[in-house]
């Protein structure tokens, strides 16, 4: 017996989708400066680096992943309960869980657009249904629009706190308003939380409501989008449901040694962050007013730019070794997404732009 070569093996609706593929390749931070995934733009210390090469050499390369202090670290640092932790092969694959876990095929999920893809990449795998209210430069967050759309088939609400492209803050009130009227899951993306004031957090929230998740990750301040390592905080008996849907060792070993290493000695973080949102935030943000450069209102360490030949730009820029991302509003109108460097890489990117502009 032979199958045809078009047999039905893969589902119907699996089969309609497209992947999402972010241009990776040729992202080479000896030849350019990376403001483009908004990343950490400078290296890990030293002393991260090698805390993984002593493991290496050590010879443990051979076993399987043991985790150790790991969720106690992250519960200490996040503040919650080691119970509330599930750490997760980077933050993607705490969304994927939750959705999974979460929602039922052909109910509603409700993601404010324009976002981050694996949203919608995580809800369309499962066959549910997506609503779309949009962020807007204007007024922010779409608040009403998205509780007047939660009916009795919705089963969960992405909330990205800061959203990305956009920047956009959602303020804590809009999402304690949303968890209060509620009572399917609501995802509180937190994946930039650190360039934020810490009481726009909700992750002191899991103890009270049962329905959140807030997902994190470590790619993005910590400098270690390479390794894949995030988590989601919840109640503990979410996290003990999730735990039987995720691997035993989804997390790489290499990635657990830089991250306890990290989190012992984290003020280099913070040093990053402050640089970041208090000097090159303020610089860029005056250049494009002087330049009446249109831009959305940014609480993250990237920002969305209007300009006249966005294309043109975009490959001037990484013919002078600065990469940037072409991005879309909910208007389908195309912009630039920068990332924020040190002070130093601002100014240069401001003196390309003087030029190129």
């Amino acid at each position: 017996f032979t199958l045809p070569v078009d047999a039905m093996v893969i589902k119907s609706h699996i089969k309609k989708l497209k992947p999402y593929q972010p241009p990776l390749e040729g992202r080479n931070p000896q030849k350019y400066m990376l403001l483009d995934f908004n990343e950490r733009t400078v290296e890990v210390p030293q002393f991260v680096k090698e805390a993984m090469k002593d493991f290496i050499d050590r010879g443990g390369l051979q076993k399987y992943p043991a985790y150790g202090t790991l969720q106690t670290d992250i519960a200490e640092y996040a503040g919650v309960k080691a119970e509330q932790v599930l750490f997760t092969n980077g933050s993607d694959q705490g969304i994927d869980l939750v959705v999974r876990c979460c929602c039922e095929k052909g109910s509603e999920v409700i993601i404010p657009s324009p976002t981050f893809a694996m949203f919608e990449q995580a809800a369309e795998s499962e066959g549910l249904v997506i609503r779309r209210p949009n962020f807007t430069k204007e007024m922010g967050f779409p608040l009403q629009e998205v509780l007047e759309m939660v009916n009795p088939k919705t089963s969960l609400i992405v909330l990205s706190n800061p959203n990305n492209p956009t920047g956009t803050e959602i303020p804590r009130d809009a999402i304690m308003e949303v968890l209060k009227k509620c009572s399917c899951a609501i995802l509180v993306d937190e994946c930039y939380f650190e360039f934020m004031d810490p009481s726009t957090s909700v992750a002191n929230e899991v103890e009270t409501y049962p329905n959140l998740f807030v997902s994190r990750t470590f790619s993005k301040t910590w400098g270690f989008p390479s390794l894949r390592l995030g988590y989601l905080l919840s109640t503990g008996s979410n996290v003990s449901a999730l735990t039987c849907v995720r691997g035993p060792y989804d997390i790489n070993q290499i990635a657990v040694v830089g991250i306890l290493a990290a989190l012992k000695q984290r003020d280099y973080v913070f040093e990053y962050v402050r640089e970041v949102m208090d000097q090159s935030k303020p610089l860029f943000e005056d250049f494009l007013k002087k330049r009446g450069i249109e831009f959305w209102p940014t609480a993250a360490n990237f920002i969305f730019c209007y300009f006249s030949e966005p294309v043109r730009l975009e490959s001037a820029l990484r013919e002078r070794g600065i990469l940037v991302r072409p991005k879309k509003d909910h208007k389908g109108v195309l912009g630039l997404r920068v990332s924020f460097g040190t002070v130093e890489q601002m100014k240069q990117v401001i003196q390309a732009m003087e030029e190129l502009l």
